[in-house]
């Protein structure tokens, strides 16, 4: 039998709700017409990870940030505090825009802080895990990587490469 596509947001919903997941998706900053396209989600998908690099900048502040730079929101779809809170901001049927040129195969989960100058905590790293499997069991995940593997960057930075190693396959 064939997933329909609200079938699966709908079971994934559960999940979350389930593993805590605060949902932020009807609360974060949008543009008011600009929308992103959808993806149908029996297709194969990577999960791609990030981090903000920031200083303690809300969700809502990078989102600010993402629709000044002409995005329709925010450019992820799950976001991970250093306390291992998951948060999501978009519908894993969207395709965001954190990766250019792999969105549209990928969901993008960013860590919040710069896990270039500091470690990534372990209660991080486990709600990552958390997540990458209920999303591994639900969506055909093909591969997971960090940003850095598709794109010149040091995204996820290397604190957080060094933890995620073990995470990663393709």
């Amino acid at each position: 039998m064939q997933k329909t596509t609200k079938g699966i947001l709908t079971v994934l919903a559960i999940v979350f709700a389930s593993m805590g997941v605060v949902n932020l998706t009807d609360s974060l900053p949008k543009n008011e017409t600009k929308k992103y396209r959808k993806r149908s989600l029996d297709r194969p998908l990577y999960i791609t990870y990030h981090h903000t690099a920031s200083k303690g900048q809300s969700l809502k502040r990078i989102a600010q940030g993402h629709l000044h730079r002409g995005f329709p929101e925010i450019g992820y779809c799950f976001a991970i505090g250093w306390d291992g809170k998951i948060y999501q901001l978009n519908d894993v049927n969207e395709i965001s825009w954190h990766d250019s040129g792999n969105n549209t195969n990928s969901i993008g989960i960013v860590f919040v802080g710069n896990y270039h100058e500091k470690e990534l905590p372990d209660a991080a790293l486990q709600s990552a895990k958390r997540l990458q499997d209920s999303l591994s069991a639900y969506l055909n995940i093909v591969g997971v990587r960090y940003h850095r593997q598709t794109s010149p960057t040091a995204c996820p930075g290397k604190y957080a490469i060094k933890k995620l190693k073990p995470l990663l396959w393709q």
